[in-house]
């Protein structure tokens, strides 16, 4: 797991091992910092970020911060 914050976003990049292939497959969680509650709130939950898994870990972790990257960009969430 690796996470990035981004403003007020916090992004965190998951990649689970597939058992029957031994590839990755990359999902991504985003929470938004609320300033009334001053705490973190969920606004993107496990959302897998591919249809296809990688072949490293890290290859995976990096498509789920394109996607998060991409979805704060274009504001989606």
């Amino acid at each position: 797991m690796a996470i990035e914050t981004i403003g007020k976003y916090q992004m965190h990049f998951f990649a689970y091992q597939l058992p029957e292939s031994g590839q990755w497959d990359p999902y991504l969680k985003i929470d938004k910092f609320d300033d009334e509650a001053q705490d973190f709130k969920c606004v993107v939950e496990n959302r897998p970020v591919s249809d296809k898994p990688f072949a490293t870990y890290d290859e995976a972790i990096e498509q789920a911060r394109r996607i998060g990257n991409m979805l704060i960009n274009e504001g989606k969430v």
